[in-house]
């Protein structure tokens, strides 16, 4: 299995270049095609994936056509891997006529506060709205993923250092790097809508069910006195709109995050958990928005094995969803 693996491997070292090379010369009509092609056939062939994208937005959003939003949303995101690597490589005069920013004015003020700023934002077309420092003129940092396959991970490392990020490495003290930034009156970017540990014991609302969600970035944005900048995109037509929301003051949430001293006990501190309650409803304002270009086969409840067994077993997903959060904050 290991040689298999090894030589699956280097068959996508060797083609990955040469697609992101086709993607870039291709027309633009003829890349997003392929885009949509790429998007259908993993809708054709992905069968667990469609289920878990429907559970999920049936039990989120209620009264949809989750079939018809969960056959948009692989279109979507077939169209959205195309626009990722075209908007990457795009020279700046191009890329500010494809993209309209709105909100602008929020970003401005909390720039000039001269504090520490934190942009926060979900699964909704990450990789445009990623373009936001090159296209605005500021500078940003993030944490992100190492690719274990070194060739792929070079051709990702250069499309992200050509949005204007600065990239920190993923390990080694996420939470006290990412606070030291925002102390220097830096800007940092991180994804809110993450499923945290379920033993981290901090569940906040989302779309009306508890779920498990990450202390950091709230934790982060009250070390750092940060003001929290929301910024999401959404694609109309061949252009993005990006927006930027009113920000959120850190400081308006109290001081009681003092108390945390180890990041599996961020539950007992109200500061965090109002805080990480007042994103997540942003979030699913967001998502409401967006509703099919949001990435729903991110597993925001529960997590992927689980979500594979209810859906195998029959098993109630609401259910089990709120037997989780009981389970937990009970201990």
């Amino acid at each position: 299995m290991r040689i298999l693996a090894r030589i699956a491997g280097d068959i996508q070292s060797l083609l990955f270049p040469w697609v992101v090379s086709a993607i870039r010369i291709l027309p633009y009509r003829v890349a997003i095609t392929i885009g949509r092609f790429l998007g259908l056939l993993s809708w054709m062939s992905l069968s667990m994936h469609k289920k878990i994208t429907q559970t999920q937005i049936r039990h989120a959003l209620g009264d949809v056509n989750e079939r018809y939003m969960t056959f948009r949303m692989f279109i979507h995101q077939g169209e959205h891997i195309i626009d990722a690597i075209r908007y990457a490589y795009m020279d700046d005069a191009e890329i500010r006529r494809k993209v309209v920013i709105e909100g602008w004015e929020h970003m401005e003020a909390a720039i000039a506060s001269g504090r520490g700023i934190m942009v926060i934002a979900g699964h909704t077309n990450g990789e445009v709205l990623a373009q936001a420092p090159r296209i605005c003129g500021f500078k940003m940092s993030i944490m992100a993923d190492v690719i274990k396959n070194p060739r792929i991970q070079s051709i990702i490392k250069d499309v992200r250092l050509r949005y204007g990020f600065t990239i920190l490495p993923p390990k080694g003290g996420m939470v006290s790097r990412l606070t030291h930034e925002l102390q220097n009156g830096r800007i940092v970017g991180i994804a809110v809508d993450q499923r945290g540990r379920r033993e981290n014991r901090l569940f906040c609302d989302f779309f009306g069910m508890p779920a498990p969600t990450s202390p950091v970035p709230a934790l982060i944005a009250l070390r750092g006195d940060a003001f929290i900048q929301p910024s999401w995109g959404i694609k109309r037509g061949d252009t993005y709109i990006l927006r930027f929301d009113k920000p959120i003051d850190s400081r308006e949430f109290g001081d009681d995050y003092h108390q945390v001293k180890r990041l599996k006990d961020s539950w007992k501190s109200q500061s965090v958990e109002k805080l990480s309650q007042v994103m997540q409803a942003w979030m699913c304002h967001v998502v409401t928005v967006c509703d099919y270009q949001y990435f729903w086969l991110h597993t925001r409840w529960l997590r992927r094995s689980d979500m594979k067994h209810i859906l195998k077993t029959g098993a109630d997903f609401r259910e089990h969803v709120y037997k989780q959060s009981l389970d937990y904050q009970q201990v």
